[in-house]
C-alpha cells in the first residue's frame, strides 16, 4: 500500500476544538524498508496510540522509539483530554523494546511481543499529578497499556 494511504490511516480521535497541530510520524517509520514502519491500519500488527492527558502541561513534547527507530517526536496537545493519536505500525514478529520520554522528564521503557496473526494495541498516556504540598511542580509520568483489543476511550 502506498505511503500516502498509510498516512491517511494515521488517525486522530478528538473532542472539542483543535488547539494545535498534531505530531506527524517520524520520517524513520515512513521508509519502505524500515524494520518498524507506518502502515495502513488494516495491515498493522501494532497500533500505537499516544495522548497528553495533563491539564497542567497543555503541550508536551513526547518521543517514542521502538527498537531504536523513532516513531514520533513531537508536541502533543491536551485538547480536553480527548486527543488520542494513532500510529498503525508493521513490525517483525517477536519481542520488541519501546522507550518513551517527555520534555518534562517522564520516561517509560517496556518490552512487548507482536504476532502477525492479529493486531496488538499499545496506549501511552502522559499525566501530571500535583502530589507534593512542598512544590508547585507536579509529578510527571507516562502510563502503558498493551492489549489484544482496540481500546474504548470515553
Amino acid at each position: 500500500m502506498p505511503l500516502s494511504f498509510a498516512l491517511i490511516g494515521w488517525v486522530l480521535v478528538a473532542c472539542g476544538p483543535a488547539q494545535g497541530v498534531d505530531p506527524m510520524p517520524d520520517a524513520e517509520v515512513t521508509a519502505a524498508d524500515a524494520a518498524v514502519r507506518l502502515v495502513d491500519e488494516a495491515a498493522a500488527n501494532l497500533v500505537l496510540i499516544v495522548s497528553n492527558q495533563s491539564f497542567d502541561d497543555e503541550v508536551v513534547r513526547l518521543s517514542v522509539v521502538i527498537d531504536g527507530v523513532t516513531v514520533v517526536d513531537g508536541d502533543f496537545h491536551v485538547e480536553g483530554q480527548h486527543n488520542w493519536i494513532s500510529f498503525p505500525l508493521g513490525l517483525p514478529t517477536g519481542v520488541h523494546e519501546l522507550t518513551a520520554a517527555s520534555d518534562s522528564g517522564a520516561t517509560l521503557r517496556e518490552s512487548f511481543e507482536v504476532r502477525r496473526a492479529s493486531a496488538r494495541y499499545a496506549v501511552i498516556d502522559y499525566w501530571t499529578e500535583d502530589d507534593s504540598p512542598d512544590t508547585d511542580d507536579p509529578a510527571v509520568y507516562l502510563t502503558w497499556q498493551f492489549q489484544r483489543h482496540a481500546p474504548a476511550f470515553d
